[in-house]
Parts: C-alpha cells; sequence; structure tokens
C-alpha cells in the first residue's frame, strides 16, 4: 500500500518539469500544476504581480505541488474513502483529468465490471465506495483496476473524437493509463 505521500512522488515523476505544449487545454504545465487550474486559486499569484499566468507556473515547487495535490485532487474528490488498491490510478486521474472524471471512471467501470448500477455523475459518496469495496472483494483488484484502465482509455479516446487536435496526447494518454494495469 502506498501513501498518499508517496503517490504524490510518482506523480510528479510522471509529470515533470515546466512545459508549454502548443494546443494543451491546460495551458503552461509544471510538476502537472496547470495555468488552467491555478487560474481559479488566488494562492497561485506566486510572483505576486497580480495576475496568474505561466510566470507563476515555472515558480511551482515540488512542495506546493504536493500541497495542492492533496487537497485538491486526493482529498477534495474523495480518494482517500476507496480501497487503497484503487487510490494511485484514481490518485493519478484526478491530477491528469480532474477529480469528477476520476470518480466518473470509476463508477463507470463499477458499472461494467460490478453491475453496481451507479450514477455516472463524477460523486464520491457512500453508494460508490461500497460499491468499490465490494467490487474489489468480490472480484478482486485486478478486474477492477483494469476496468478503471479500460475506461480511461475510452474517456482519453472520446476527447480525441471530439476534438482531433487533441490526437497528439493520445498516446502518452494511453500508455499512463496503461501503466496501471495489473
Amino acid at each position: 500500500m502506498q501513501t498518499v505521500d508517496q503517490m504524490i512522488d510518482d506523480i510528479i515523476k510522471r509529470e515533470g518539469g515546466y512545459n508549454e505544449v502548443r494546443g494543451d487545454a491546460g495551458g503552461a504545465t509544471n510538476l502537472g500544476v496547470s495555468l488552467r487550474y491555478a487560474k481559479g486559486k488566488p494562492e497561485m499569484d506566486l510572483d505576486h504581480d497580480g495576475d496568474i499566468d505561466k510566470h507563476d507556473i515555472m515558480l511551482v515547487t515540488p512542495e506546493i505541488a504536493h500541497r495542492l495535490y492533496k487537497r485538491d485532487f486526493f482529498q477534495a474528490p474523495g480518494i482517500d474513502g476507496f480501497p487503497d488498491v484503487l487510490q494511485p490510478q484514481l490518485f493519478d486521474i484526478s491530477v491528469n483529468a480532474g477529480g469528477g472524471r476520476s470518480i466518473k471512471c470509476l463508477q463507470e467501470a463499477l458499472n461494467a465490471c460490478a453491475k453496481a448500477g451507479l450514477k455516472v455523475d463524477g460523486y464520491s459518496g457512500p453508494k460508490t465506495e461500497a460499491a468499490a469495496a465490494n467490487a474489489v472483494a468480490r472480484l478482486g483488484a485486478k478486474t477492477v483496476v483494469n476496468q478503471i484502465v479500460a475506461e480511461r482509455i475510452e474517456f482519453y479516446q472520446s476527447i480525441v473524437a471530439h476534438d482531433a487536435s487533441q490526437s497528439k496526447f493520445l498516446k502518452g494518454w494511453t500508455n499512463r493509463a496503461k501503466s496501471f494495469l495489473q
């Protein structure tokens, strides 16, 4: 079982340093903290010039990323309420695609492999938590984790289907998802 700190360290390694890729909807990104995300956070005016722009993103440190990840991408979407074996991938999806998307991938996976009958709304709650625990206990972690990978890849493919300009990211997104296969 990984601790939340170990998961964050893994995500930061996966995300890498500063980049500004043309066509990336998140904009400038450093250690996985994107400009799109940062614009909604007044504390992200790291250079204290009254705006949040790529210059602030360049100043993101591992300590800042760690704090934000834990609060906004692990605790806020409720990932800490799911079985330990599911947390690393759910957390990674949350950082990569948003907390709501992470929970939707889980709900879709639970409906597909465990016939859970969950509303796919992106909100963690007692029904989703219970269904996840039940599915892991009944079907095994491998089945559930691998179904989440499948749902995640399907999500990435749907992004490209709706916006072909995003196709340049598909291979990386898919490889990232497949890295969680068991």
